[in-house]
């Protein structure tokens, strides 16, 4: 299991499983994915990634940051 803190507001993170079985937890919802799966969410509150199968599981991650005005 790791654990991810919230990021700075407007955060989202992509992520596609590539190999395994994961459980993702957002907030207080909680999603399961396998290989082929993805998923698009708000990375601004606690955030966990378990990986719940019996092999190790690959994932391909995209965070995005809110852009900047100045």
């Amino acid at each position: 299991v790791e654990h991810a803190e919230a990021h700075s507001p407007g955060t989202t993170e992509n992520l596609v499983v590539a190999r395994g079985a994961i459980v993702i937890r957002v907030g207080k919802s909680r999603y399961e994915l396998a290989a082929g799966d993805s998923i698009v969410f708000d990375a601004d509150v606690d955030h966990d990634y378990e990986n719940v199968g019996d092999e190790e599981a690959w994932m391909y991650l995209v965070m995005t940051y809110p852009e900047r005005v100045t």
